[in-house]
């Protein structure tokens, strides 16, 4: 993933001006946490965790970890279907014992 995004952790609890990047950036959406965005290089946004069933927070349903991988596939510019297709291994393997 590092070839295409860069991870950033913004903590609106400890953070200096944490609350008012995060309000820039989530608007009035509501939901839980984590909530997280795809961004391009100017910060205008690509795509949210805002999933068609509402916010994925750390993807564990199939629906969630579906729409995860629609957010690296909507920022990637460098990865390629084979480093994408990994990606959804890993989460799947990640969020499978999860599930209730």
């Amino acid at each position: 993933m590092a070839r295409d995004f860069v991870l950033l952790k913004i903590d609106t609890e400890r953070h200096t001006h944490g609350a008012e990047v995060a309000k820039r950036l989530r608007g009035d959406r509501t939901g839980g946490i984590p909530w997280s965005v795809v961004t391009d290089a100017t910060g205008g946004e690509l795509v949210a965790s805002d999933g068609p069933e509402g916010n994925i927070g750390c993807p564990v349903s199939p629906a969630e970890c579906a729409w995860f991988v629609e957010m690296v596939r909507r920022g990637a510019q460098r990865l390629e279907a084979t480093d994408i297709a990994r990606i959804a291994a890993e989460l799947e393997e990640h969020a499978r014992p999860l599930r209730r």
